[in-house]
């Protein structure tokens, strides 16, 4: 029994020491050094909120037309830099960092910045913001000494790639919102406790940009759909402990505009970080979907644009057109087609419609020619009277699907009209039988109807729906963009 007893004690024994080992251990991790800790850092804020014509902007603008019939406009505002202190900067407030940031803070055993070198260098720790509480990634632990510290950012919540001390600098590229600290002469000398780095402000060495494209109201149903691309002929730049200079190199590259989620007439991007420039030519294309129809690669280039660190520039990208109205997921004609001393032109006016015996503006069946009874019931695109508008085949007759998709965007009759998405007119119209006993004269029924390519079924305005029928008849064409 005595043995047994000896035995559990010397066990225990061992277990406790072991513990208090371990204890020890977790107590004195920087017995030799000094665990740095960070305040929760503010930034300097950007320049202006948005930077608008009314101030120390300038637009810049350049239109350009599409072969699709949407034009585009763009004008981006920007800082001529009037404002800003002696040293170059804009005077700006303090503002709280983004949460969940991460930044890097890298030690040098220097009381200056100037005296930074790979030979001096004393680690790197990690942190991360959360609220106003600093979390460490990784620990930065470092002898008593007096230091310089360089934090820098990349402004978003990604890991940040090891630091190797082959040098004192960093890069950076476009799309990155590129911010740094410089603290200096710290002198540390409580060993074996910790030292919180406090009264950090991050300084922006980016631009912030973002695009705004605008629908032409009248003529176009919303954006809801849009992405692109700014490309600028700097791309990457250096950041240099020593001086702090943030360097541009002559690297053509882009960088991704995402919008969330649009559905309305004007429609901003989210930000994004450029780099800043000096007389750029820069590039922005976008692919969006207006009323529906979809459009690619809509281009335009600035030429002489300049981006300065710190500010906020945005550009306004206004799609018009005056071919007609987007809406339905077509580009519809201005007006219905009419035919005139052999030439075959869509109306300006989109309420007309002759309403007259023998006009021209009244069209049977796959028939090019304007009150002509004959009948071809398997459509053929060398017949189709839309096509034939100058330029050739600019232009087509709405399929069956087309004139759902329109009364899918809702329709309200009017007194003469029924309006589509609350962007496109049809004017009520007759309509020519060429039965016998019935001459080329039109008869009005307060609704009216227009051509489709699949026989024997028309649009019945006032939206109603499509209407089939037996009789040859002939009806007006609101031709559609054809893409």
């Amino acid at each position: 029994m005595g043995r047994k007893i000896k035995g559990i004690f010397y066990i225990a024994a061992i277990l406790l020491a072991a513990g208090c080992g371990k204890e020890e251990e977790t107590e004195n991790v920087f017995s030799d050094g000094i665990l740095i800790e960070v305040e929760a850092p503010q930034t300097n804020g950007w320049n202006t909120e948005e930077i608008t014509g009314t101030r120390s902007g300038r637009a810049k603008a350049i239109e350009v037309k599409g072969k699709d019939g949407l034009d585009m406009e763009i004008s981006t505002l920007h800082d001529n830099g009037a404002t800003g202190t002696a040293e170059g900067e804009a005077t700006t407030r303090w503002a709280n960092m983004d949460d969940n940031i991460v930044f890097r803070v890298v030690a040098y055993k220097s009381a200056t910045a100037a005296g930074i070198s790979t030979s001096n260098y004393a680690g790197y720790g990690d942190y991360k913001l959360s609220g106003s509480i600093v979390q460490t990634v990784k620990s930065l632990v470092v002898p008593v000494g007096t230091y310089t510290f360089i934090f820098y950012s990349y402004g978003n919540s990604n890991a940040i790639a090891a630091f190797t001390n082959g040098s004192a600098s960093i890069p950076a590229t476009n799309g990155q919102n590129f911010m740094t600290y410089v603290k200096p002469g710290v002198v540390i000398n409580n060993i074996g406790s910790r030292y919180t780095l406090s009264g950090i402000v991050f300084k922006h060495h980016c631009a912030r940009y973002r695009v705004q494209a605008i629908a032409q109201a009248g003529r176009m149903g919303t954006v809801t759909a849009c992405a692109g691309t700014v490309t600028l002929p700097k791309h990457n730049a250096t950041y240099t402990f020593t001086n702090g200079a943030f360097t541009t190199q002559a690297t053509t590259g882009s960088i991704n505009l995402t919008w969330d989620n649009p559905n309305a007439m004007s429609v901003y991007s989210g930000y994004i970080y450029l780099l800043p420039q000096t007389s750029a030519n820069a590039t922005v294309k976008l692919n969006l979907t207006i009323g529906g129809k979809a459009f690619t690669n809509k281009s335009v280039t600035l030429s002489g644009l300049t981006l300065t660190a710190n500010n906020t520039y945005y550009s306004n990208v206004s799609f018009t057109t005056t071919e007609g109205y987007i809406i339905g997921g077509a580009l519809w004609a201005n007006g219905n087609l009419v035919y005139t001393s052999g030439q075959y032109t869509n109306h300006s006016n989109t309420m007309y419609c002759s309403k007259a015996a023998n006009a021209s503006d009244y069209f049977t069946y796959n028939n090019p020619i304007p009150n002509n009874a004959e009948l071809v019931t398997t459509w053929s695109d060398s017949r189709d009277p839309c096509r034939k508008v100058a330029p050739a085949n600019t232009w087509r007759t709405p399929t069956t699907t087309d004139s759902k998709n329109l009364l899918s965007t809702g329709a309200k009759s009017q007194t003469s009209y029924t309006i589509y998405g609350e962007v496109l007119k049809l004017p009520f119209s007759s309509f020519m039988r060429f039965t016998e006993g019935h001459p080329h004269e039109p008869y009005f029924d307060f609704v009216g109807y227009y051509l489709t390519t699949t026989y024997p079924t028309c649009l019945q305005n006032g939206g109603i729906g499509l209407y089939s029928t037996d009789e040859t008849l002939a009806f007006p064409i609101r031709c559609i963009r054809n893409l």
